[in-house]
């Protein structure tokens, strides 16, 4: 477990991301090859299991690519929830294999406590959101259902808002990310601040950085297999990652360093 002021800070969500395969070529999409992709090997994944538990973390979230499409998918997720049971387990997909297949969907009832779903023009997947949104709200699933507005029309997104609305589901919307889509660029005048103790992405070799709209090929901070991994997931940054400039979601902090988090606790006392 990190020392010192590490100790005292939670990381939100550890994301891995077990393949760059994926069923479909959404345009705006960075994070998968289709495919072409390749998966994480179980033992790679088994050993980024045993460092994410050195670290202090809330939740588990496994995507890809589309994570079910992984051969191993079923393996690999009962193996994350046997080996870190305290973290609340999310599932990234497309929900297209869940809806054909019902050892995939069996699965995700059995491992994943939140379901996040894209679903829009570039997934071509209204259908199958459809018929998979009742059947894990049914058991209980948190489902949030998010679509990129520069990808839908209202008719669709009025479809998917009386769905969500109709099973306890949560509908979300964003802007695409990591391509230029007419907003102004980001001056960049200092880091961004909003990712502090957010992100922890974990790439297929193992790759790390601290950002979800961020690429590990170019914006990798330190890898999984680094001895004071512990202590780097924590450490102060202090460069911008590749898609900055371009990141709807970018907050400028004003400083060139964005400092270690002093935990509530040491300032009231």
């Amino acid at each position: 477990m990190p020392t010192g002021a590490a100790r005292s800070r939670i990381l939100k969500t550890a994301k891995i991301k077990i393949t760059t395969k994926c069923n479909r070529s959404c345009d705006f999409c960075i994070f998968a090859d289709g495919a072409q992709g390749e998966n994480m090997p179980q033992e790679m994944f088994s050993t980024v299991l045993d460092r994410l538990d050195t670290i202090p973390f809330q939740q588990l979230h496994i995507n890809g690519g589309e994570p079910t499409v992984h051969r191993a998918f079923p393996e690999l997720s009962r193996l994350a929830r046997t080996r870190l049971p305290d973290k609340v387990m999310v599932l990234g997909t497309n929900a297209i294999t869940l809806a054909r297949n019902h050892r995939l969907m069996d699965t995700t009832l059995e491992c994943y406590d939140q379901v996040l779903i894209g679903c829009d023009d570039e997934h071509g997947n209204y259908e199958q959101v459809h018929a998979t949104v009742p059947i894990l709200r049914a058991a209980g699933k948190t489902v949030v259902v998010n679509s990129v507005l520069e990808g839908i029309s209202d008719h669709r997104l009025s479809q998917l808002a009386d769905l969500c609305a109709a099973y306890g589901a949560i509908h979300v919307t964003n802007h695409v990310h990591h391509i230029d889509v007419g907003q102004p660029p980001n001056d960049l005048g200092g880091l961004c601040a909003r990712y502090l103790d957010q992100h922890l992405m974990v790439e297929l070799d193992g790759s790390c950085y601290r950002c979800f709209n961020a690429m590990a090929k170019d914006d990798s901070e330190f890898n999984i297999y680094d001895s004071d991994f512990a202590a780097k997931v924590f450490a102060p940054r202090c460069a911008h990652y590749r898609f900055c400039g371009k990141c709807h979601e970018y907050t400028d902090s004003g400083s060139p360093v964005i400092p270690l988090r002093v935990p509530e606790s040491a300032t009231a006392a």
